[in-house]
């Protein structure tokens, strides 16, 4: 069953943003392609109510998990263009997935309209602290004194983790082992058991680990040097390029009036640039983007997109979509 919460800003008055009279009373839909609870879902709820204050109309989250994203970005895809319905797409809705699996039911460019980049989410590459290693010379020069002796846990075969993870064994030379695991804090339960040496995940994943001494993070994957993670030297120090991270957007059906983008995108900005809804989703690990446009959106998912393919090439990565 899809489940749905309707958020309501309390005593609204119609906004000039875009009143609610405009669209007929209808709320607007965000789309979650996962279930209820996880972090993409927590922060579509934390901006909703805010941005329903700057639309002046009613917003509900709706969640359509299945087939990682594709189920949701199918819906939203053949929604009608008029800016009541919008997809909370993900780094894996439309920059993995598309780069891997080439019979997606849907162009992660072609079908959609982006509206605004809403937020940002670091990957830090982790180790046990009690391993010893100084620092990420340290961790290379041991890989590479053992070749064929270490391995580094994932979230799971095709996550970004595991494509993150590939770029940094490829481009190094290093001679290391993939082990996927069922999502993010079982491969960090391996590697705190001593089963693996190193992982890259999500900071909100490792955050707490790393608080109580248990994990050690020695870099950033991100090159954007934002949130807890931006003190650390970036993987990009070793490897040119590389820039790891998860990210949410908003994206309408194609062919939605340039009007509509616009009015949604500068109410998703006016949200995000609350102090208060800025440091609930900091909370949770993610760095609100404020500054987004349309155009800036789009040019995001097309970088995305080209980035993970290129590794994917490079890395000759082959995954089969279940």
């Amino acid at each position: 069953m899809v489940a749905r919460r309707t958020l309501l800003a309390a005593g609204l008055a119609p906004a000039p943003l875009a009143p609610a009279a405009q669209t007929g009373g209808r709320p607007l839909v965000l789309v979650v392609p996962f279930a209820p609870g996880g972090s993409t879902d927590v922060g579509a709820r934390l901006i909703a109510p805010r941005l329903a204050h700057h639309l002046g109309r009613p917003v509900v989250v709706e969640n359509r998990p299945g087939a990682g994203g594709a189920t949701a970005a199918d819906q939203v895809r053949r929604a009608e263009p008029d800016g009541s319905t919008l997809l909370i797409a993900v780094a894996s809705t439309h920059g993995v997935n598309p780069a891997v699996f080439p019979d997606l039911p849907y162009d992660a460019e072609r079908d959609f309209a982006a509206v605004a980049l809403l937020g940002v989410t670091g990957f830090v590459l982790v180790v046990r602290a009690e391993a010893g290693f100084a620092d990420m010379n340290a961790l290379v020069a041991r890989l590479r004194a053992e070749p064929g002796r270490h391995n580094y846990a994932s979230a799971g075969v095709g996550s970004m983790p595991h494509l993150a993870g590939e770029w940094f064994r490829t481009a190094l030379g290093l001679q290391v082992e993939h082990v996927p695991y069922r999502g993010g804090g079982p491969a960090m339960t391996a590697l705190l058991a001593g089963e693996v040496t190193y992982m890259i995940e999500s900071v909100p994943t490792v955050a707490g680990a790393i608080a109580d001494g248990r994990l050690k993070a020695l870099a950033r994957a991100s090159a954007r040097a934002s949130g807890p993670a931006a003190a650390l030297p970036p993987l990009a120090d070793l490897i040119p390029g590389f820039d790891a991270e998860t990210w949410i957007l908003a994206a309408a059906p194609a062919g939605t009036p340039t009007p509509v983008l616009a009015r949604l995108n500068a109410a998703f900005n006016a949200a995000l640039a609350e102090p208060e809804l800025a440091g609930r989703l900091r909370a949770i690990g993610t760095e609100p983007v404020t500054d987004s446009t349309p155009a800036s959106a789009a040019r995001h998912i097309s970088t995305e997109i080209a980035r993970w393919k290129r590794v994917v090439a490079e890395t000759g990565v082959t995954i089969e979509r279940r």
